[in-house]
């Protein structure tokens, strides 16, 4: 079985109901194939229980792969966990599964690239068992519930009325500058710079790379990615760059990254080696992670 691994913010598909099975030694089908999928058998997680406010919610997984099976859906409805004031806790019958947590506003099956997300923690109070600590103001809330394990993983959601306020998460910054591609450096063609959670979006924003290598020294502007829909405090950069003029400008690794950003007139900056400062986080994907000065507002 081909595993897809998956961000903690699924990507949800457009075409509804849609769901698509792949089993074992067989490639993913759709159609006509899928009778033959239905025929070898499928296998379904079980579901995430959720305590809370003195009630229960039993969520079925709505994208997975497990064992034979991988299915890409969304629900058609949240099971409402209703108003809680105290403690909310998850749990999953599997062993050696970990969960991350995203909120989001408002609470509805469909969510938008614009609608408000939060990362929640989830501490571990026990083996399959975790507590949720909800962040932000108290309010109505989706939770997003992604789950993995070595060869599988599974998304889950519910909704919830928290009464408490939780922590906010502070401003993260995220470059996409080059890639181990057959052991040399490879940018594929672009460079993507990202922040998340500033505590407004900013009017004015503007980004500079400058790229050192053994053999050079150039600058890059990344151009602001203008979207309608977006999260408040967000927002992305993005540059089409050849790998081969970069190569032929600052020549072999290691590479110095200076980032020059501007955010309403404030000036901040950061310097990063690649690879040595290559984020080690399974999600990150590779990226650099900038740590500005001044700190981001």
């Amino acid at each position: 079985m081909a595993v897809r691994s998956r961000e903690a913010d699924v990507r949800w598909r457009r075409a509804a109901g849609l769901v698509c099975l792949a089993a074992a030694a067989a490639a993913t089908a759709c159609g006509p194939e899928a009778g033959l999928i239905g025929a070898m058998g499928t296998a379904q997680p079980p579901q995430v229980v959720v305590h809370g406010g003195g009630r229960q919610v039993s969520l079925d997984a709505f994208t997975y792969c497990y064992r034979n099976t991988c299915a890409d859906g969304r629900p058609e409805d949240l099971p409402d966990l209703g108003t809680v004031t105290g403690d909310i806790v998850v749990s999953f019958p599997l062993e050696d599964w970990t969960f991350q947590a995203t909120q989001l506003q408002p609470a509805v099956a469909f969510p938008q690239p614009c609608d408000l997300q939060i990362p929640a923690r989830l501490v571990s109070t026990g083996t399959g068992t975790w507590r949720l600590e909800p962040a932000g103001p108290p309010g109505r809330y989706r939770v997003d519930l992604f789950g993995r394990t070595s060869g599988g993983d599974l998304a889950a959601a519910f909704a919830v009325t928290t009464t408490r306020a939780g922590s906010t998460p502070a401003p993260r910054a995220g470059l996409g500058a080059f890639y181990d591609h057959d052991g040399r450096p490879d940018n594929y063609g672009t460079f993507e710079f990202g922040i998340d959670y500033l505590s407004r979006t900013p009017r004015k924003a503007a980004v500079k790379l400058t790229i050192t290598g053994q053999g050079g020294r150039a600058s890059y502007e990344l151009a602001r990615v203008e979207d309608e829909c977006r999260p408040k405090g967000q927002v992305r950069f993005h540059a089409e760059v050849p790998n081969e003029s970069v190569s032929r400008a600052v020549g072999r690794e290691p590479y110095t990254i200076e980032v020059e950003l501007e955010l309403d007139g404030t000036r901040h900056a950061a310097s990063m080696v690649w690879p040595r400062d290559v984020s080690t986080d399974p999600d990150a994907g590779g990226a650099l992670t900038p740590v500005f000065t001044p700190a981001l507002p």
